[in-house]
This record gives C-alpha cells, sequence and structure tokens, in this order.
C-alpha cells in the first residue's frame, strides 16, 4: 500500500467529515497512543529483556504479515490455509500480536476474514494497515470490528471512507480498540495537514499521524503541524513521525528482529518490513519449513551473527531507536530498571513491538 501525498490529498482549507459521519467519541475516553507509538514501548516486555540481556533463546512476539491479494492463475501471495497454519503456529510458539500490512491491500485477500478469525480465536492480537477502502464492505467491516485491536488507514478526502473509520470505532469489540489516519506529507500543500487534522477528527478517528517524505520538512510545514496540533482532545490525538535512517549507528546487531519478524506474501522470512523486498535477507521459508522449523534455521542463526549495519539496506535501519536501546541493555544490564518507565508493563498495544 502507497500511502497518498498531502499534494494529491484533494481540498487543502476544507474536508468533508464523510457524509452522516457519527460523533466523535465522548471526551472521556482517552485514547492514550503515545507511549504506544513510542520506540521504547519494547521496555514494557521486562521478563522478555531479562532473557535478551541474559544472552538466553528468544522468539518474536510480533509478526508482520504482508498479506497479499492472490492473482488468478499466478499462484503469488500466502494462501488462506498456509496463514491459518503460520498464525496458530506463531500463536502456539508464545507469539502474541500480529500486523497486517503489505504492498497491496490486505482485506483483498478472499480468505481475511477466515484468517482473522482464526488468529484471534488462537489469541493473537491483530492490527491492519490499509488503504480504507474496503472497510464498508460488510465481512471485512464485522472481521475487523470483532478481531482487531487497531487499524491504521492511508488518508484520503473520501467521505466514504471517512464514515467507515467512525463507524469502526464505534462498533469494535475490542476495549483497546484504536482507528486512526496515516497521512504522508509532500510539501507542497502544507495547507492541507490541519484539513486532514479536521477531517479525521469530523470523521471519529482516535487520531492522526503525519509522516514527512524527505523533502517536505520546512518552516510552512512546521507551522501547519502546529496549526493541526490545537484539534488535538482527549479523544483525539494528532501525532508527528518521524525516523532517523540517517547512516551508522551504535548497534551491531539486529537485537529488533529478535522481538519481531517479518513475513512476506510468498512466504519468506525476514528480519523487518524494511528489507522484505531483498531476497538477501530471507531467513526461512515459513510455508515450506513451518514456523518453529524456519525459527530454529541455520538462516536466521547466521543473520542474528551478522552486523546489519554492513549490510546494504541496513545502514538507513527504521528500527535503530530500538536496536541502539537493546545494545546499551545488553552491555549493562544495570540500565534495565532505569529505561522501564512504571506505566509501560501495561501499556496500551504493547505486544505490538
Amino acid at each position: 500500500m502507497t500511502s497518498p501525498t498531502a499534494e494529491a490529498a484533494g481540498p487543502p482549507d476544507s474536508a468533508p467529515a464523510g457524509r452522516g459521519a457519527p460523533d466523535p467519541a465522548p471526551a472521556a475516553e482517552a485514547v492514550g497512543l503515545g507511549p504506544a507509538l513510542s520506540p521504547d514501548k519494547i521496555l514494557a516486555h521486562r521478563a522478555l529483556l531479562r532473557r535478551f540481556v541474559d544472552g538466553a533463546p528468544l522468539r518474536p512476539v510480533h509478526l508482520r504479515v504482508a498479506l497479499a491479494p492472490r492473482d488468478t492463475g499466478a499462484g503469488d501471495g500466502l494462501s488462506t490455509d498456509d496463514t491459518v497454519r503460520l498464525l496458530r503456529e506463531f500463536a502456539a510458539g508464545g507469539g502474541r500480536a500480529v500486523s497486517f500490512r503489505g504492498g497491496r491491500e490486505p482485506t483483498a485477500h478472499p480468505g481475511y476474514p477466515t484468517v482473522c478469525d482464526a488468529g484471534h480465536e488462537a489469541g493473537l492480537r491483530l492490527g491492519l494497515v490499509t488503504d480504507g477502502t474496503r472497510l464498508g464492505r460488510p465481512e471485512v467491516a464485522e472481521c475487523v470490528a470483532s478481531t482487531h485491536t487497531w487499524v491504521r488507514v492511508a488518508f484520503a478526502y473520501d467521505a466514504l471512507i471517512l464514515d467507515d473509520v467512525g463507524r469502526l470505532r464505534q462498533s469494535a469489540i475490542d476495549p483497546d480498540f484504536r482507528i486512526g489516519l496515516h497521512y504522508v506529507i509532500g510539501g507542497r500543500n502544507p495547507a492541507g495537514i490541519p484539513a486532514a487534522a479536521r477531517a479525521a477528527r469530523g470523521a471519529g478517528a482516535h487520531y492522526i499521524r503525519f509522516e514527512a517524505a524527505p523533502g517536505a520538512e520546512g518552516p510552512e510545514t512546521a507551522a501547519a503541524l502546529e496549526e493541526a496540533a490545537l484539534l488535538a482532545a482527549r479523544d483525539f490525538e494528532v501525532h508527528v513521525t518521524g525516523r532517523d535512517r540517517s547512516p551508522g549507528g551504535r548497534f551491531h546487531r539486529c537485537h529488533y528482529s529478535r522481538f519481531t519478524a517479518t513475513v512476506a506474501a510468498d512466504g519468506h522470512l525476514y528480519p523487518c518490513p524494511q528489507v522484505r523486498a531483498d531476497h538477501r535477507y530471507r531467513t526461512g521459508d515459513v510455508v515450506a519449513d513451518g514456523w518453529t522449523e524456519t525459527l530454529d534455521g541455520g538462516a536466521r542463526a547466521a543473520w542474528e551473527a551478522t552486523d546489519p549495519l554492513r549490510a546494504g539496506l541496513c545502514g538507513s535501519c527504521a528500527y535503530r531507536p530500538q536496536n541502539e536501546l537493546l545494545e546499551r541493555l545488553r552491555e549493562d544490564r544495570g540500565l534495565l530498571p532505569e529505561h522501564a518507565p512504571p506505566e509501560t508493563p501495561a501499556g496500551l498495544h504493547a505486544d505490538f513491538i
């Protein structure tokens, strides 16, 4: 999925809140997503961190799955049966959370409701990154409302999608359910930033998340983000995200991939989403060999012994803060209590590391 940029997002000064969009949730319902979006969220897992600093074996607790629609006759993409088996094996091996995302729309997979029902029944918490175009379909809406913990929608000035966002906020079963919009700032239309925040709040979203594309930073963008931030309330949050992908970093192993992993649409296991398009980073085939066998295989062990900063795509690591934090903890176990805020053990969405 490719998020639309600001310059493609529609009218800059006003935006439809959605025809007949439901009212936002009452102000008493706090969104509370700040800690959930922090790289330090990994500190919620005290027992796992103790195993990590002791050098004990670890299995990922969060799995990102690139669930893509299967093209007729092409045979690509994970089948429904393969994905159900993967999720059950992942849960049986200590897995806790699964995020569905990918280069194409996950909910277009013909088995999406079946997959999600199986994962939910296995005790997994589920998240979804989507373009939102299918959230209004009854089978998808019912599936998401009954099985998901969060949904992030690529922002678009589409009244129907905005309506669906508000409806899902009201109908979701999980008390921790959060649904919000992701807006990529393109730089040529800063006035669209506060307009997007108004549309998101009017639709009933829990939050809007802004991410600046390369070259989009500047005083006009900063001013627009400040204006958007004024719309924040107890029941609606405005977040600005940015990742430091500059070369280098003070870590020499991909520690983060011991806590989370990615399965691409072809069934191959990768350390993270950033490298899933490059076969050099494959660490096994979960469809052919199964989840447990793949984790215990030589390819993953070899990756864990590799200095990732010597590998091409890892020079601009998207998860650099997590890796640097974990390396500090590994070097000095005494830092663990100091870096574990008291509110993190039961943090919102903590299992989605």
